[in-house]
């Protein structure tokens, strides 16, 4: 008799469908259909509504590979994200700030008024999702790739036995991207991408600078990105009191009286931003005739009630 017994660490049903699925991965390393096998890996280990996969940058926008979603369920063309809001998104921003291989639930790494927020109102709400999974595989310092897999409004939050399934199989998931990278290189990237995500940039950078004080273009920052007065208080260290003050001068000075208000008019003066000059686009987009400006993607569909 065996001293002692083995039990196997692998606690998915290896069966025909997990198999077959690891399977046709492997097969299609190197090939256009790669980002579909994973997906389809992906949907074999834990009930997903729909998903995709993009690739981000630090010197340009985000370039997406694949999205599957249901149409019917999108109140937002399918490019407003990609026209500068993505820069608010939480799992962008963990990716900008160098956050680590693995996977990354969006309800464990918002900040804590994000689901109160004018950006999940405007985004979240409006494609109608819940929560969302990312799989975070860093191709280098400045680049990586986003697997991301979604929940409807209509279905439960994912769990943290989704998470643990996706933990499994996510070691042979990022051993077959790092193949599958090296085999396909990187396209060249385009210079539309380039100019959108330099004009985001500028836009944080400078938007209301010439009304506001720095502290409270930060104050605005966090406002527009879900966060609430006490986190931004521990961010800034500083008082929650302050902050609170800092957002009445916001309100103030900007002649708004909410947080929709700030958020659309961020927004629209994305296109206004010049990358090459510390240029407050707000001045710009102001005083800009109503007939000369170019449509929001934030006005193309009407927000649903």
């Amino acid at each position: 008799m065996p001293d002692r017994l083995f039990k196997t660490p692998l606690c998915l049903p290896l069966g025909e469908p997990l198999v077959g699925a690891l399977a046709r991965m492997t097969e299609a390393i190197g090939s256009a259909d790669w980002f579909d096998a994973v997906l389809n890996l992906l949907g074999t280990v834990c009930a997903i509504d729909s998903g995709g996969a993009m690739v981000y940058h630090r010197d340009q926008r985000p370039r997406r590979i694949l999205h599957r979603f249901n149409p019917s369920e999108r109140a937002l063309p399918e490019d407003a994200y990609l026209s500068g809001p993505y820069v608010l998104d939480p799992h962008y921003q963990l990716f900008a700030a160098g956050g680590p291989n693995g996977v990354h639930r969006l309800t464990d790494i918002a900040p804590d008024d994000f689901f109160q927020s004018e950006y999940y109102r405007v985004f979240y709400s409006q494609i109608g999702l819940s929560d969302s999974i990312e799989l975070l595989w860093r191709i280098d310092d400045n680049s990586a790739l986003n697997i991301f897999i979604e929940r409807s409004i209509r279905n439960a939050k994912f769990q943290d036995a989704d998470m643990v399934a996706i933990g499994i199989v996510l070691p042979i998931i990022f051993a077959s991207a790092a193949k599958h990278h090296e085999l396909t290189a990187a396209a060249s990237r385009r210079d539309s991408d380039k100019l959108t995500h330099r004009k985001v940039q500028s836009t944080i950078e400078n938007f209301a600078s010439s009304l506001l004080t720095q502290r409270e273009r930060q104050v605005l920052f966090y406002m527009i990105s879900g966060y609430s007065s006490a986190l931004t208080a521990q961010r800034l260290t500083t008082s929650e009191g302050t902050i609170k003050i800092h957002r009445k001068n916001i309100y103030r000075k900007l002649d708004i009286g909410s947080q929709a208000e700030l958020f659309s008019l961020f927004i629209n003066c994305i296109p206004f931003a010049m990358p090459e000059a510390p240029v407050d686009p707000l001045q710009t987009y102001q005083n800009t005739p109503l007939g000369a400006r170019n449509m929001s993607l934030l006005d193309v569909a009407p927000l649903k009630a």
